[in-house]
Formats: C-alpha cells, structure tokens, sequence
C-alpha cells in the first residue's frame, strides 16, 4: 500500500507534457494537422492565434479537469504552460495564450462539422488501434451510450 505522501513524491518524478506528447504521438501523430486545418471563420485581419492553440487549449482545458473557460484561464496564464504548449503545438514562437472569450468567440463561429471530423478520425484511429476490444460484450458487441438530456426544453414547468 502506498502512502499518500510517498504517491507525491513519485508523482514529483512525472513529467506530464512528456506523457502527453507520448499518449498523443501513439495515438493521434496527426492531431496537430487537424486541428490546423480547421477553417477559421472569424475574420482574417483580427486573428492573433491559429485554430490549433485554441482547439489544443480546449482539449487541454477538459483533459484537466477544469470547470469553467474563466478557470482555463486563469490556471494557463502561466510561462511555464504557455511554454509547454508551444512543445505540444510545435510552435516554439508562442507568447501568449488566449483569453476565453477570443476561444468562446471562435467556437461560436466555427463549424461543428469541422470539429466533428476531428473526432471521428480520432475514434477511428482508437478502434484501429483496437483500444476497445476490452469492452466488447459478449467479445462481440459494442455498448453504445446516449447523453438523452436538453433534447427537450420547455420555457415553463408543463407539471
């Protein structure tokens, strides 16, 4: 058994960004790519960061844990992140990060298509990768989850 305080200092020794950029580059050697394609609508003379920084920060800000974009924030407005994404991105050049309202502003006008062709390539790469056969049922079917809820919303209580 583990003690709290001996599973800090093992967790001293662990580099994340290293794990990241390894888990990533098995898994998703394009994502970059991807996330660099996406066609950005917002207007061209106003863009100060690519898509790929604002998507990466997003998936950054959900593989965290963070509640809230005003959290993403306030936890990256760090040297040492702004650092370690410009590693993740390959963008050693990168300054600055994104305030959440300019990521709130570009996920508002992007289209959802673009950022679902995202997701099923990754997907595809998984199953490829055969990261699921564990879950099969039976060793034969897949298990399928549906999010049912907001499908419908009314403006006042009907009961």
């Amino acid at each position: 058994m583990v003690t709290r305080k001996e599973k800090r200092e093992m967790e001293k020794e662990v580099n994340y960004l290293f794990e990241l950029l390894k888990t990533q580059n098995h898994f998703f050697k394009n994502l970059n790519k991807l996330l660099k394609e996406v066609d950005d609508p917002r207007h061209q003379s106003y863009i100060t960061y690519d898509t790929e920084v604002l998507l990466m920060m997003v998936i950054l800000k959900n593989a965290c844990n963070l509640k809230s974009m005003r959290e993403m924030t306030n936890e990256f407005n760090k040297e040492e992140c702004i650092k370690n994404l410009g590693k993740l991105l390959g963008n050693e050049d990168l300054e600055e990060l994104p305030h959440y309202d300019t990521i709130n502003d570009f996920l508002a006008r992007v289209n959802p298509a673009e950022l679902e062709r995202i997701r099923i390539d990754m997907i595809k790469k998984l199953f490829k990768k055969r990261c699921f056969e564990s879950y099969r049922i039976n060793g034969k079917y897949w298990g399928i989850a549906i999010d049912g809820t907001d499908i419908f919303t009314f403006d006042k209580n009907t009961l």
